[in-house]
């Protein structure tokens, strides 16, 4: 095997690394401000102590509380016990409050502290539904920006496409804050997803370059770990805002950082080879190997052949394949879903809740980090750990309501806590542990397919988390159900490439731990992996292909 320079150049961990790590998971930090933000951008008047009304007559001097006694219907499935969306109309001076009477209202009043996307836009009952729709077309982007990217690294290196990235997510970031429009906002909302997506997408591509062996696997979570430090850090960011712009702004602002840092943000020193860009990539390897302490030769170069002429052809493993697809479709959708799902769940404030969601996440990242680094039993015991989770959300249906007739409450969050720890530690493996299972020819393509899948799966989650209005344990029992099926998933995934591994030497009667570590472990031959970015096959003993949801 020719020796690949990449890795005798970097080492296996120094301080160039560290830096370009901490810097390029920076990018996460946003990404999960982004995707967390309309909870706080356009939150129901009632989640921070408001409410909202029909709009009195201008010359009414009715009080607020004569208002909604005498011309609100009474209906306990709205948090303050009337219906805000209708009212009993007046007929000659006489207001009529017979059920068959009720008129809807056009124009509202909001009884809140600051201005929030909802009360600029009047997004409430029957147009509350276009809160979704905000949150539909930045998820979008998203889905849109993971196959853009997958094109625009075939000639654009990782670094290039975080740049494109940071311009597009601050530019539509700050004109979505500051114009008045909404359809032009839902437009800059996708703009924002999509930069926001080949940002962190071409970050990982980078991190995945330049770490080594099992460093691959931990820094690739540790990458997602800066997403859950958005998440617990919004909630708080939102109290030093006086409105939904402001905060807008906070958000979206701070990624200039990336433009400003151009000179340090490091390169893909293999999409440099790949392209035939020898001279930058040895004068990167060089530089980074000085950083490192490492002395290279004086003729050191990247230009020794490393490259073999395409990867061997293999058949697709559909079985697998369509495992993994129902493994990612409820790991994603219940991931990203559930967490906007937290707003209905009870219990404490919502930043207290976010944090929470945030901290699960963080412990869940933890435990897939373990069973990466374990991997002989990795999909049997996400299977099981997926059962758990999805069966403490599924069983939130039985909690019962209280005296306003709520179910949601600290039990509810807790169960949903129980299963954002499994779908946390689901999405590292599913990240960073399944597509060895692919030939690897085809783990590119296909694994770029099964995420966008996934994505599009996951434009439902805003419309599904509306039918928490019906009750609150339907959503959190809905995200349940999907983890119980992607618990299934991973128990067809252990029968068929872990269990028949572990079984094959104890019929023969030749068990030994040393036999089932060889077969666990993907050959030499499986290692040589196609990047992203071009055709070709680098020669790294433990270089893998990564696809970050």
């Amino acid at each position: 095997m020719v020796p690949d320079p990449v890795s005798a150049a970097l080492g296996k961990f120094g301080a160039w690394q560290a830096r370009s790590l901490l810097l390029l998971a920076l990018v996460k930090i946003p990404a999960g401000w982004h995707m967390l933000s309309i909870l706080f951008l356009a939150p129901n008047p009632e989640t921070f102590g408001g409410c909202f009304l029909c709009a009195r007559d201008n010359s009414s001097k009715i009080s607020l509380n004569e208002w909604i006694q005498t011309r609100h219907p009474v209906d306990q499935r709205y948090p303050l016990g009337f219906d805000p969306c209708n009212i009993y109309p007046e007929i000659n001076g006489t207001v009529s409050r017979t059920a068959g009477s009720l008129q809807e209202c056009n124009k509202f009043e909001f009884i809140i502290n600051e201005p929030t996307m909802v009360s600029q836009w009047s997004l409430v009952c029957n147009r509350g539904v276009l809160v979704s729709v905000v949150q539909l077309f930045y998820l979008l982007g998203i889905t849109s920006g993971g196959v853009v990217t997958f094109i625009l690294l075939k000639r654009f290196s990782p670094k290039m496409v975080i740049m494109a990235g940071t311009v597009l997510q601050v530019s539509a970031g700050i004109a979505g804050a500051l114009q008045p429009i909404f359809e032009v906002h839902c437009f800059l909302k996708m703009l924002i997803g999509l930069g926001t997506c080949l940002m962190f997408t071409a970050a990982n591509q980078i991190i995945v370059d330049i770490s080594i062996g099992w460093r691959k696997t931990v820094f690739s979570v540790c990458f997602e770990l800066f997403w859950s430090i958005g998440v617990m850090s919004l909630g708080w960011l939102d109290a030093a805002a006086d409105s939904w712009s402001t905060l807008h702004l906070i958000i979206s602002v701070p990624s200039i950082l990336f433009l400003v840092m151009w000179c340090v943000i490091p390169e893909s020193p293999r999409w440099l080879i790949a392209h035939g860009r020898f001279e930058s990539a040895d004068n990167l390897l060089k530089f980074a190997a000085a950083c490192n302490g490492r002395e290279l030769p004086l003729d050191f170069t990247t230009r020794k052949p490393i490259a073999s002429a395409g990867c061997p052809r293999q058949r697709l493993p559909i079985f697998k394949v369509i495992c993994l697809q129902f493994m990612w479709i409820g790991t994603v959708v219940f991931y990203y879903g559930a967490l906007l799902n937290i707003k209905n769940v009870g219990g404490p404030t919502l930043p207290i809740r976010t944090t929470i969601a945030g901290a699960a996440e963080i412990i869940g990242m933890v435990i897939g980090v373990f069973l990466l680094l374990n991997p002989k039993h990795k999909f049997g015991v996400l299977s099981i750990l997926l059962l758990i989770g999805g069966a403490s959300c599924a069983s939130s249906f039985a909690i019962p309501p209280n005296e306003s007739g709520s179910t949601g409450g600290w039990t509810m969050l807790w169960l949903a806590v129980g299963g954002r720890i499994s779908i946390a530690c689901s999405l590292a493996v599913m990240s960073n542990g399944s597509l060895e299972l692919l030939p690897a020819d085809k783990r590119a393509v296909v694994g770029t397919a099964m995420v966008t899948v996934a994505r599009m799966a996951l434009m439902t989650a805003p419309f599904l988390n509306n039918l928490a209005f019906y009750g609150e344990s339907i959503t959190l029992t809905f995200y349940g159900v999907l983890a119980l099926i992607a618990a299934c998933g991973a128990f067809c995934l252990y029968v068929s490439a872990e269990w028949r591994v572990l079984l094959g030497p104890c019929n023969k009667k030749e068990f030994s731990l040393q036999a089932v570590e060889s077969r666990s472990k993907p050959s030499e031959a499986e290692n040589v992996v196609c990047v992203n970015f071009n055709q070709y096959c680098i020669y790294d003993a433990e270089y893998e292909t990564n696809i970050a949801a």
